[in-house]
C-alpha cells in the first residue's frame, strides 16, 4: 500500500509530466494499426493509454521533464497547450508510421481484387468497421496474423517508449528532415502494394493477352462467355500459389524493417 501511496503522490506532484506522456500515447493508440481502427470500442483505447502511461511513467518521467515549471502560479498555459500539440504530433506520428504498412497491404489487397472482378464484392471488415472488399480482408487479416507473429506489436511499443528519451516537446518542428522521411516511407510503402498485388496482376494480364490472341485466332469461340469465371478461377489459384511469397513479404518488413524505420522516424523528429 505504501508503494501504491508513493506512487500516486509522485504522479500527483508531476501532473503535467504524466499528462503529457499520456498525450502522446493517447494519441499513438488511436493510429495504432488493429487496434486504432474504428472496430475497437473508445473504452478500450483510453483504458490501454493509461494503462501504458501509467507503466512507462517511473520510467521515462525522470528523462522527460515538462517544457514549463510546475508550480501552479508559475505555469505558462500557453506553453502547455503548445507542448501538448506537439505530443499529439508526434504520437500521431509514430502510430501512423507503424500504420502504413497496413496501408500497403490494402493497397495491394484492392488492386488484386479489382483485377479478378471482386471490386464491388464487399464484407464487413470488424477490424476498421466498415464495409471493405473481400480480397482487402483476407490479406489484412493474414498481415494481422503475421504481424503479431513476428513480434511486430513490441516493435512499435519499444519504439514508442525510445521516443521519450530521444523526442522532446521543446522546440518540436515539423522540418525538411522529417518530411524526406515520411515520403520515403511512403514511397517504399506503395512499392510494397505494388509488389503485393503483382502475382495476381501479371497472371491475369497474361491470361486476358492469351484469351485476346484466341479470339482473334479462332472467333467462333465466345471467349466473353469464358473470360469471367476463367479470370476469378486463375486469379484464385495465382493468390493461393503467392501466399508463401505475401507471408515472406510481410515478415521482411515487420520482423526487422518496421522498427528500423520508425528507429530512422525518431532520429528525423529529433534533429528538427
Amino acid at each position: 500500500m505504501d508503494t501504491i501511496a508513493g506512487f500516486v503522490k509522485t504522479i500527483w506532484e508531476n501532473q503535467l509530466t504524466f499528462l503529457f506522456i499520456l498525450a502522446r500515447i493517447a494519441s499513438f493508440v488511436v493510429a495504432l494499426p488493429l487496434l486504432g481502427g474504428g472496430g475497437t470500442p473508445p473504452f478500450v483505447k483510453v483504458l490501454l493509454a493509461v494503462a501504458m502511461t501509467f507503466v512507462l511513467f517511473p520510467i521515462v518521467s525522470g528523462v522527460f521533464p515538462p517544457p514549463s515549471p510546475t508550480p501552479p502560479a508559475q505555469i505558462n498555459f500557453g506553453l502547455v497547450v503548445q507542448g501538448l500539440l506537439s505530443e499529439v504530433v508526434i504520437g500521431l506520428i509514430i502510430g501512423f508510421g507503424a500504420r502504413l504498412i497496413f496501408a500497403a497491404v490494402e493497397l495491394g489487397a484492392e488492386i488484386a481484387g479489382m483485377q479478378i472482378g471482386f471490386g464491388v464484392a464487399n464484407a464487413f471488415d470488424p477490424i476498421s468497421n466498415q464495409q471493405v472488399s473481400l480480397m482487402r480482408q483476407i490479406y489484412v487479416a493474414i498481415a494481422a496474423l503475421i504481424f503479431l507473429s513476428t513480434y511486430g506489436d513490441h516493435s512499435v511499443l519499444k519504439v514508442m517508449a525510445h521516443s521519450f528519451e530521444l523526442v522532446s516537446t521543446r522546440g518540436f518542428i515539423i522540418k525538411g528532415p522529417l518530411m524526406e522521411q515520411i515520403i520515403r516511407m511512403g514511397s517504399e510503402l506503395f512499392i510494397l502494394g505494388i509488389k503485393i498485388a503483382a502475382p495476381i496482376t501479371v497472371a491475369l494480364l497474361l491470361s486476358q493477352m492469351a484469351m485476346g490472341v484466341i479470339s482473334r485466332v479462332v472467333p467462333q469461340i465466345q471467349i466473353f462467355l469464358f473470360s469471367f469465371p476463367l479470370t476469378i478461377g486463375i486469379g484464385l489459384i495465382v493468390f493461393g500459389l503467392s501466399l508463401s511469397l505475401y507471408v515472406g513479404l510481410l515478415k521482411e518488413q515487420m520482423g526487422g524493417n518496421l522498427e528500423r524505420q520508425l528507429s530512422d522516424l525518431l532520429l528525423r523528429m529529433r534533429n528538427v
